[in-house]
């Protein structure tokens, strides 16, 4: 009832009607504060991934919003098999108040190697329609090509991310290296449509949540809304197939945090721990996957406090 009387007084559309009304969108991962910490302490947990959908240039008007429906088996597994593994993902449309289901998107299981097998993404809305397909072609060289593709498999949108972009190889929060740029080109007509670019968002963000980025979608130039839903649906497809490992249980950002360990350690904290309320060593001591001292504690609640801060940024 609520959502028909939005619909009434122009408040909401439908899903299709809404894409077609934006020259544009913003795409922002929001961070998960398990993920972050476990990946600080030096071992991720891989949490469902979530997406805020907003119109161009309005940070505070959300169309869309998106949720990982993989279950905690698959997700973790991604980050051994991550061109194999599946997922899913359900994409709500929140126009005006409450949300309501608008498109899925399912990867399904495949035994990908090299050019075998590539990734595809399948994409339908609410009633099970489908609405095209979303591919990462083989390209020998390694460039950042993929395709996208209506019902009947026929080719109709490109997107071309070149062979070497800075921002890919070594992203940084600065300059060029914050970002990776991709052309939209149609297909039919040959003309490029639009452009993604994914950016990291900030400098605390990226120290806390390397995996999480913005992306700025431009699709002013493409006509049919089902092109523009699968463009959204893409962005994401993007992200998980190249920008969702977070780096800070690599060997590089584990010995930067094995310093800020040791110097709670050293001697000008000597006698700190022994302070601290016997629930912190308790907690400490229960936490699961590895042998996590009051300074660990310390650092996964430093670490915490900076993610959410970060989420807010």
């Amino acid at each position: 009832m609520a959502m028909w009387v939005q619909e009434q007084l122009g408040i909401r559309s439908t899903p299709l009607e809404c894409l077609t009304q934006m020259d544009g969108i913003k795409v922002r991962e929001k961070v998960r504060i398990i993920e972050a910490v476990s990946a600080l302490l030096g071992q991720e947990i891989e949490m469902a991934n979530m997406y805020k959908v907003f119109s161009k240039g309005n940070a505070l008007d959300d169309k869309f919003y998106a949720v990982e429906q993989t279950g905690p088996l698959f997700r973790n597994l991604k980050m051994l098999f991550g061109d194999c593994t599946p997922w899913q993902m359900d994409i709500m449309y929140a126009e005006g108040l409450g949300a309501t289901e608008a498109f899925k998107v399912d990867r399904p299981f495949s035994l990908t190697c090299c050019c075998i097998n590539r990734p595809v993404a399948y994409m339908k809305d609410v009633d099970g329609n489908e609405i095209g397909s979303l591919h990462d072609p083989w390209t020998c060289c390694g460039g950042l090509d993929f395709t996208v593709r209506d019902p009947a498999g026929t080719p109709v949108l490109a997107l071309d991310g070149g062979f070497f972009q800075p921002g890919f190889w070594c992203p940084m929060p600065c300059g060029e290296m914050k970002n990776v740029r991709f052309k939209v080109k149609d297909l039919e007509s040959g003309e490029e449509v639009g452009s993604v670019t994914k950016k990291v968002p900030s400098a605390l963000k990226f120290m806390f949540a390397p995996d999480v980025d913005d992306y700025n979608v431009d699709f002013s130039g493409v006509a049919k809304a089902e092109h523009r839903a699968l463009l959204m649906a893409m962005v994401i497809f993007i992200d998980f197939r190249y920008f969702n490992d977070n780096s800070n249980d690599g060997d590089t950002r584990q010995n930067v945090i094995g310093t800020l360990r040791e110097s709670l350690m050293g001697p000008a904290a000597e006698g700190f721990f022994e302070k601290l309320p016997p629930w912190v060593g308790r907690i400490a001591s229960r936490t699961a996957c590895a042998e996590i001292t009051a300074a660990d504690a310390v650092v996964a609640a430093l670490a915490a406090a900076f993610a959410a801060a970060a989420d807010a940024t």
